[in-house]
């Protein structure tokens, strides 16, 4: 009796001790740990959320084709600008052409530092891990990488700390 009372005590607290190491499950809905971003072209590979681990980010997806995607943008571009930001912004251009995406990029006077072009053999699982396949959307992570909103307005950005 004492053997399976010890058992079942040990099995217990390896439960409870694996269990804190677990982490949530990627998803790009509220609330989930953000989907890995591989974008094939930056910094040896090194991902833009990887570069700003531990800060907030606004993630946007958009294309030059996407008016609405393309607008938002460059608002959140504008935004991220502004001297009293408390965000990171990292805007994923969808073009099919890094051309196209530079000089769009160029004619909207966009922050180059922080845009940058998904290369087209990446884009499917991007569409897909993002769930952009509805729409393009922009995400603000929490400094732990959990997402916290959706298409966030600028009052919710401005209340960052």
């Amino acid at each position: 009796m004492n053997k399976t009372l010890l058992t079942i005590a040990v099995l217990g607290l390896l439960t409870l001790l694996t269990s804190a190491y677990y982490s949530a499950p990627a998803d790009s809905r509220i609330g989930y740990k953000a989907p890995a971003l591989a974008l094939g072209n930056c910094n040896n590979g090194l991902s833009p959320l990887q570069q700003h681990r531990g800060s907030n980010v606004l993630l946007t997806f958009w294309s030059s084709a996407d008016a609405q995607s393309r607008l938002d943008n460059m608002r959140y571009d504008r935004l991220s600008r502004d001297a009293g930001k408390h965000f990171v912004h990292v805007s994923v251009n969808m073009d099919r052409s890094m051309s196209v995406f530079n000089s769009t990029t160029a004619l909207d006077n966009l922050d180059r530092s922080a845009q940058f072009y998904s290369s087209i053999d990446v884009q499917d699982d991007i569409i897909k891990h993002w769930r952009l396949d509805e729409g393009y959307h922009s995400f603000l992570l929490d400094a732990s990488g959990v997402i916290v909103a959706v298409d966030p307005d600028e009052r919710m950005l401005a209340q960052l700390k």
